[in-house]
């Protein structure tokens, strides 16, 4: 993608699920951004004054600035609403997005928080990773969430209404940072969901950047062995 300074500009580092969230529906509608790798640890006052709350990512758009992942979304999607990434009936569009809020809550309690645990206390906070918690989230936490995640799925191949929605980006997002951290959806237990997951990350706007979060600059983070949920 082109440097150019009219384009928008998305504030936040790549590994971060919320800014992984915007990168997916922003390729899936074509459109052209500049990008910052901006950490939300020890940020400069600069950016802070873009986000009070020190939060990533920040879409910078001329004079408007926003903030928050969601709000970001809901911004894009309303001005640019081909391809929808929102049903159009009030059931399955509030469907979508309380699916959108579950994974900005729980599964960044829970499947990122392995992530975090593991590689951003050690690494960015020069703090240990507290094992007690991995352990708590792997044995019990992580099969609660995937067994209800399972349920929401059923037999359809996407989570709303049988079509790909920002419901599917938000869920899979989180998982790309639980691989980097040796997480894995264990296929005999929930063979539906680690397929669902598989499937969402293959999609045409989401495999390149999945690949690039994966194999590129952040492939040294992965641990040797991996992990599941027992």
């Amino acid at each position: 993608m082109s440097v150019s300074e009219s384009l928008p500009i998305l504030h936040g580092a790549n590994i971060s699920p919320y800014v992984r969230k915007v990168r997916v529906v922003l390729a899936y509608k074509g459109i052209e951004y500049n990008n910052t790798q901006q950490s939300p640890f020890g940020a400069p006052k600069e950016f802070v004054a873009k986000s009070p709350l020190s939060k990533i990512p920040c879409w910078e758009e001329g004079e408007l600035v926003l903030p928050d992942s969601s709000v970001i979304v809901s911004y894009l999607e309303y001005r640019y609403p081909a391809p929808p990434l929102l049903p159009t009936q009030a059931g399955p569009r509030a469907r979508a997005l309380w699916f959108q809020e579950y994974a900005a809550t729980k599964l960044r309690d829970t499947v990122a928080d392995v992530f975090f645990q593991r590689i951003i206390r050690p690494t960015a906070l020069n703090q240990e990773t507290d094992a007690q918690r991995v352990a708590y989230l792997l044995e019990f936490a992580l099969p609660e969430v995937f067994d209800y995640l399972t349920g929401c799925l059923g037999n359809d191949e996407f989570m709303v209404g049988g079509a790909f929605s920002i419901a599917d980006i938000a869920i899979a997002s989180p998982f790309v940072n639980f691989a980097l951290a040796g997480g894995v959806v264990d296929m005999d237990r929930w063979p539906e969901f680690a397929s669902y997951i598989q499937r969402v990350h293959l999609q045409p706007c989401y495999a390149p950047i999945v690949k690039a979060d994966l194999e590129g600059v952040f492939a040294r983070l992965r641990p040797e062995a991996s992990d599941r949920p027992k």
